[in-house]
């Protein structure tokens, strides 16, 4: 039996969390791994994922049991800029992805993301002849306006549990929210004020949250910083997405633990009694000094 060191893990349903614990293992017979229709991947992962949306994906990978229900998808995917994989992997897309999309049910009882993810990299290596995996683990806590928290911060668990390299923290930047606790996407709003291709979809889904209507004469630039100004869409700061990397293979193990000598301490969510016990400082200090400048630390108060 697989052990974790972890007392639950989180799993998602009509993109809200549900969580399963050590109570119920995760028993492999009636399972199966196998690539997955970019059609039924799109549809799994805007239905099911916190997110609501889908990636560039380069091959998705899919978990069915027991019998024939879809439980579970991998997306390993393309970054929107290609500086992105050879940043933290010292490998372009060619050798390399991102694990854009990874989403259990809560039926794929404890341990059973480690297990997928193992055979999901397996089909991936087959296919693809990737060597590395560059996956992210957002933080920030989502809320709708209304107050409901829609996404929990998170640490990257199910990475920490599969043994990736903890490489450091991306650079904090300023995000837009709608009012359902989403996060409406740079590019899309790029698409807006460049009258790019696509603009068509992107003003709809402003316009779905509750955006006005363009008034005569008024470009797409301005209406575009109208609309993002008025209080329904919350602009926030966020602190940078922990980044995890796995190697592939034996060179590319190697490889990535040399970059990162040996991968730094990974992060975890503090308690509250822990910040008054004044933890978070000291770790902070400990954790400061295995860094290198220029890593974005993970801050975790």
């Amino acid at each position: 039996m697989q052990l974790s060191l972890f007392a639950s893990e989180k799993r998602w349903t009509l993109r809200r969390e549900r969580w399963v614990t050590p109570a119920d293992h995760f028993r492999p017979a009636g399972y199966a791994v196998d690539g997955l229709a970019e059609t039924l991947a799109r549809q799994y992962v805007q239905r099911e994922h916190y997110s609501g949306t889908f990636p560039a994906a380069r091959i998705s990978v899919g978990l069915w049991g027991p019998g024939p229900t879809l439980v579970g998808t991998a997306v390993f995917s393309i970054p929107m800029s290609q500086d992105v994989l050879p940043r933290w992997t010292g490998l372009d897309q060619s050798e390399a992805v991102e694990l854009g999309r990874f989403v259990c049910g809560p039926t794929v009882k404890f341990n059973g993301e480690t297990w997928f993810l193992r055979r999901a990299f397996q089909t991936l290596v087959e296919e693809k002849r990737s060597r590395a995996v560059l996956s992210f683990a957002d933080p920030l806590e989502r809320q709708t306006l209304e107050g409901e928290l829609t996404k929990p911060a998170h640490y990257g668990t199910i990475y920490q549990a599969k043994g990736a390299v903890f490489a450091g923290r991306a650079r904090p930047r300023w995000i837009h929210l709608a009012p359902d606790g989403s996060v409406i996407s740079a590019r899309m709003i790029s698409k807006i004020r460049r009258e790019e291709r696509g603009i068509g979809y992107a003003v709809d889904r402003l316009r779905q949250y509750g955006a006005p209507a363009r008034q005569r004469g008024e470009d797409w630039r301005s209406w575009t910083e109208r609309v993002l100004s008025l209080p329904i869409f919350r602009r926030v700061r966020h602190p940078g997405n922990y980044a995890y990397v796995f190697g592939l293979d034996g060179k590319t193990v190697a490889d990535v633990a040399r970059r990162y000598d040996g991968g730094y301490t990974y992060p975890r969510a503090v308690t509250r009694q822990q910040l008054q016990a004044g933890w978070s400082r000291m770790f902070r200090i400990r954790l400061l000094r295995r860094l290198p400048s220029g890593v974005h630390y993970p801050r975790m108060w």
